[in-house]
């Protein structure tokens, strides 16, 4: 993993890397709380994989312990990232700071409690830690709204990437509404369908919030990362609409038994992820820096599994009658294979910048401070960029064929992956 030396002023956004930092972003404490406990998720969810692999290889994604960890890797991984992320640059890409920092701090500490009681919940099967567990994180997710989201009406640019996230809160909004759904399952309130509501929520959840974040945020930061100019962003003007049209068909399919529906949301879905795998691919090939670090080759893997489960989801939406372990493959593939690595690249290029900028920024000219680049070590980056690629795949593929050993292997390499990026950060908090 390797990055610019940072200049020797005031970092300004023409200067590669530098496009992260503002003088309205937030101070680096609530960026990095986030990002720490971002990891330590990471972690925990890695080591839960192993434990788990072999259920999802029999087809038992519905099992309490599989649920656990896959939270783990959506509430405690991906949305905690996310939110410090947009902390981090909201400022940066549309001119407007979050309301307040200390509500930033409080939204942290809910989301944490939250994502603790329901993979806890799940664990051990714990009905009210469950219950508590979604009202904390629906504290969470409405005071994030509240204190980012209403800015994008006095942003000066980015107001793209403005309605990219406020679509995709939606997206979460609604799929927390439905998890409220099975909550009162499990509770016995009512009695849904779990089938059709665990498809409704992992793909609000996954293509409605996630990847849709994913969609506009990336839209800034990898051309910046790739240095690349020129390329058509006309597709981002469909991408949006034809997920979220999407998304709304497949879900009053699912939950109203519509099987047309079903299979047209899933059309829409389908077509607008291809729109913006097309648009990722313009990005890297305008690129001017043409050689990647491990980072962005992360990030270029993690597209490569996306389109891994496009085909995957595909072939589930015309053949809904197929063993369910394959439907489990598709999960590794769209959550891990894409969204993780994902988000395990972009960190490999903010994270250290954004930490250098707060250790050793203030001590510019100062005699031997570090580089951007001393702080990592590129070798580890290369070892994670690896054991998370072969560890998806072979997961992947032994999960797709019901092998429960084979699973395993893949999970353990997977958390070898992680135990490199984990051991990356430390390196960043405690290098001098």
């Amino acid at each position: 993993m390797t990055a610019a030396a940072p200049p020797l002023s005031r970092p300004a956004p023409a200067l590669p890397g530098t496009g992260i930092a503002s003088d309205g972003a937030p101070p680096f404490v609530l960026p990095g709380e986030h990002f720490a406990a971002a990891l330590a998720w990471l972690a925990l969810g890695a080591l839960g994989l192993i434990r788990v692999a072999p259920l999802l290889a029999a087809g038992a994604f519905v099992a309490p312990p599989v649920v656990a960890v896959a939270h783990c890797f959506t509430l405690g991984w991906l949305t905690t990232s996310i939110f410090g992320a947009l902390y981090q640059l909201f400022p940066v890409v549309m001119g407007v700071p979050a309301r307040s920092v200390r509500l930033g701090h409080v939204t942290f500490g809910l989301l944490q409690a939250g994502t603790a009681s329901l993979v806890a919940g799940f664990w051990w099967f714990a009905p009210a830690m469950l219950a508590a567990g979604w009202v904390l994180l629906f504290a969470a997710v409405g005071a994030l709204a509240w204190n980012i989201l209403p800015q994008r009406r006095r942003a000066p640019r980015g107001r793209l990437i403005g309605l990219y996230v406020s679509g995709a809160h939606l997206g979460l909004g609604l799929a927390m509404f439905v998890a409220a759904a099975r909550v009162g399952n499990l509770l016995g309130w009512w009695n849904v369908d779990a089938l059709h509501l665990l498809a409704t929520h992992v793909h609000l959840a996954a293509l409605g919030f996630a990847t849709l974040t994913a969609v506009g945020v990336g839209s800034r930061l990898l051309p910046m990362f790739l240095l690349a100019h020129g390329h058509p962003d006309w597709p981002l003007r469909w991408i949006g609409p034809l997920a979220g049209a999407g998304l709304v068909a497949f879900g009053a399919g699912e939950l109203g038994g519509g099987q047309a529906l079903v299979l047209g949301g899933a059309a829409a879905m389908a077509a607008g992820v291809a729109l913006y795998l097309y648009q990722a691919w313009l990005y890297f090939r305008h690129r001017v820096r043409r050689l990647l670090d491990p980072g962005l080759a992360l990030v270029a893997a993690s597209h490569g599994f996306l389109l891994l489960a496009l085909a995957a989801g595909v072939v589930l939406a015309v053949s809904p009658a197929l063993p369910p372990h394959l439907a489990a493959a598709y999960g590794v593939l769209g959550i891990l294979g894409w969204l993780v690595l994902f988000v395990a690249g972009i960190y490999q290029k903010i994270l250290p910048f954004l930490t250098w900028l707060h250790r050793f920024g203030p001590r510019v000219g100062e005699p031997k401070l570090p580089r951007v680049a001393d702080l990592v070590v590129p070798r580890w980056g290369w070892a994670s960029l690896v054991l998370f690629s072969t560890g998806t795949l072979v997961l992947a593929a032994a999960v797709g064929a019901g092998r429960q050993g084979a699973a395993r292997v893949g999970a353990s390499l997977f958390a070898a992956g992680a135990a490199f990026l984990v051991a990356q950060g430390v390196r960043l908090r405690t290098v001098r």
